[in-house]
């Protein structure tokens, strides 16, 4: 299965977006922002655990999400 992100700008967009997600039956829920940041760190630290190494500009990268 695919996920789509999307990054509304208001929360009035939010609202809409939530209420459109529900009417046509779709999956959606709210996430943070440093959610999305830490998750993307921690892929980074699997990387870096499985191969030889991460390099310094993706783990900088990622920190400045």
């Amino acid at each position: 299965m695919e996920v789509v992100v999307i990054a509304p700008r208001t929360k009035s967009d939010l609202r809409f977006i939530m209420d459109f997600a529900k009417r046509i039956g779709v999956s959606a829920q709210t996430i943070d922002s440093e959610f999305l940041a830490d998750a993307r760190f921690v892929s980074l630290i699997d990387a870096g655990l499985q191969t030889q190494s991460v390099s310094r500009n993706e783990v900088v990268e990622a920190l400045s999400i």
